[in-house]
């Protein structure tokens, strides 16, 4: 992982007059608030990686943490149905990135925090919510894209089970050139975080679940408090890892 120095008690962009959405969503959606700052610690991760600078790093977790207050608006029946939804159903469902990004805007959000909103469902192959192909898309949406749809695969939904971490990284790379930008998805497979091996192999894992605990140790002590969001979506993702290795060296003993 590359080392990182974070700003000392830093907080993810100034989010005056959207705050309130967030804490709206914190309180009456758990759920959908974890999905969100699973996101932003995704795309942050993302960020340091490719060395982008700190503003960038903040304008991407800003954005992450509110790609889907648009949901807000939507029925809750329509978006957790455990079934296939209708077409009127799923017409109301795809309002959502232009809800939250109108939200977001009318709360003093700026144009980068509302591109980000809008355009998080656009895909390469122009076959998104609202049409956009390749390099239409705003390049902080393509990553936002990709950070979003590997939290949704790994995760329970009333609509799927979780895939594997391995089986969801197979899914990014099937993907790329069409749902998700293929430079993007090229330049994260050097990094053992996003390489299927990693997810496969006890030793792997090993060494990445000490890079998760760097990361968290790095968070921890930015952001200052355990309650922080990043640190909380981190937490959990450091369990879940430890879980995927418990089962992968019963599995070796079973063999053995």
């Amino acid at each position: 992982m590359t080392d990182r120095k974070f700003k000392k008690g830093a907080v993810p962009i100034e989010l005056t007059g959207i705050g309130d959405l967030l804490k709206s969503m914190k309180e009456s959606w758990p759920r959908l608030f974890l999905h969100s700052a699973n996101v932003a610690n995704l795309c942050m991760r993302i960020c340091t990686f490719l060395r982008l600078d700190e503003v960038e790093q903040e304008i991407l977790i800003a954005g992450a943490l509110c790609h889907d207050v648009g949901k807000m608006l939507i029925s809750r029946d329509i978006i957790d149905k455990p079934g296939p939804l209708t077409e009127e159903e799923w017409v109301q469902l795809k309002e959502h990135s232009w809800r939250g990004a109108s939200l977001v805007a009318e709360r003093g959000g700026d144009r980068l925090l509302v591109e980000m909103v809008r355009y998080h469902h656009e895909r390469w192959d122009g076959k998104g919510y609202e049409g956009l192909r390749g390099q239409q898309i705003p390049w902080r949406a393509r990553v936002i894209a990709l950070a979003d749809a590997l939290d949704a695969m790994v995760s329970l939904r009333p609509y799927h089970l979780p895939l594997k971490m391995y089986e969801a990284l197979e899914e990014v790379y099937q993907g790329a050139g069409s749902q998700f930008d293929p430079e993007l998805v090229a330049a994260l497979a050097k990094e053992p975080f996003w390489q299927t091996a990693t997810y496969r192999d006890p030793a792997r894992l090993e060494r990445q679940i000490d890079e998760e605990k760097q990361w968290l140790v790095q968070l921890a002590d930015s952001y200052v408090t355990l309650s922080h969001p990043l640190v909380y979506a981190q937490s959990q993702w450091l369990d879940r890892l430890l879980v995927i290795l418990w089962q992968l060296k019963g599995n070796a003993a079973g063999k053995g």
